[in-house]
């Protein structure tokens, strides 16, 4: 099975040289995938382990001695989780194979110097390496069964996650530029029919783990006034001439936004907005806000982008992010819309996945 993928976003994959991605590398590509099956598992149900913690072990002795008939069961009961299952685990081989062929993909730009973004107020900015951009191919060996997850798991990033890493700097926005052709393979398969398999977890959801049932996800589209747009956003006057070349193609927005986001609007009784949108000082901090670079699509433009709304008041949090008008004004821009998405139960998941 093979996978023809074109970025939309730049793609960030890690590599040999730190701060530079020398060709699209396995190892990011799957770290992601499986950041995006754990969220989409425990949200149905299923068992996902802590992976930073280690905890699923392949005990043989203990799959030999269970009784459950079913085979998921089986391996659950020898120390696999349902994520664990499928990408692997100690003493348990993932179960499938992807690897990179005939990689088309280059830097945005020459050189490792990032590009330095200050919205009006900020000091240092955002710092925002070259990324590549291109179209690769995706070659997957498995089971046919494993091969099905992989290609439902590719779909949901291609419409609604990101590939690689870096997502909260807007790294990894794809599209399958073969999907008519290999969405055939899912004819008998479903997610309805995965989750029935997770079976129920009776543990009760850890809120310090992804789960996409307190994700919400947004789309906004807009038409710019004209080809210089992206020129007038305050903060971009100092990269002008580096985005020029690149800004047919994608536009570093994502810092503008979050400046606007964080020290425009955001409200104290929100929580603490730093364990919100990160930090980078010695306690680092993961920042729970994705938001694409902007990218061409027909008729237009568009953003994407993705909120865990946990550890805050998710409710104001999500209007703040999903408000159109914020994001128009951010940009400069006039009649842009916005389209969600915010699954709040297995159920509602599970039509959003089943209508990819």
């Amino acid at each position: 099975m093979e996978l023809t993928i074109s970025t939309l976003t730049p793609l960030w994959t890690g590599g040999v040289e730190p701060g530079k991605v020398d060709r699209i590398h396995e190892t990011g590509i799957l770290g992601s995938l499986r950041w995006w099956y754990e969220a989409i598992v425990r949200g149905l149900g299923g068992t996902a382990c802590d992976p930073s913690k280690g905890e699923c072990r392949f005990d043989a002795e203990k799959y030999q001695k269970s009784t459950a008939t079913d085979e998921r069961q089986r391996l659950r009961d020898a120390g696999l989780c349902d994520v664990c299952q499928l990408f692997g685990a100690t003493g348990w081989r993932r179960r499938f194979r992807l690897e990179v062929v005939n990689d088309q993909t280059a830097p945005l730009w020459a050189g490792n110097q990032p590009l330095n973004i200050r919205p009006p107020g900020r000091n240092r900015g955002w710092f925002l390496p070259p990324g590549r951009m291109g179209t690769f191919t995706l070659r997957i060996h498995g089971d046919a069964t494993s091969v099905k997850h992989l290609l439902a798991l590719f779909r949901f990033v291609e419409r609604w996650g990101s590939l690689g890493a870096k997502p909260q700097l807007g790294y990894g926005v794809i599209a399958i530029q073969n999907w008519d052709a290999v969405k055939n393979n899912l004819n008998d398969w479903s997610w309805r029919q995965a989750a029935q398999s997770f079976g129920n977890n009776s543990s009760a959801p850890n809120a310090d783990l992804p789960d996409l049932r307190r994700f919400g996800f947004f789309r906004y589209r807009f038409q710019p006034p004209d080809k210089a747009w992206w020129s007038r956003i305050g903060g971009f006057e100092r990269v002008v001439a580096q985005v020029r070349p690149f800004a047919a193609r994608t536009v570093p927005v994502p810092p503008v936004l979050k400046n606007a986001w964080r020290f425009q609007h955001w409200q104290p009784s929100w929580e603490d907005e730093h364990t919100f949108w990160g930090r980078v000082a010695t306690d680092r901090i993961r920042g729970k806000v994705a938001v694409s670079w902007a990218y061409p699509r027909t008729n237009g433009w568009e953003i994407r982008g993705s909120a865990w709304l946990s550890g805050v008041e998710p409710e104001p949090v999500w209007q703040l992010l999903s408000n159109a008008a914020i994001v128009n004004q951010t940009l400069g821009v006039t009649g842009g819309t916005m389209d969600t998405m915010r699954p709040q139960t297995t159920d509602q998941l599970l039509n959003v996945l089943e209508n990819l």
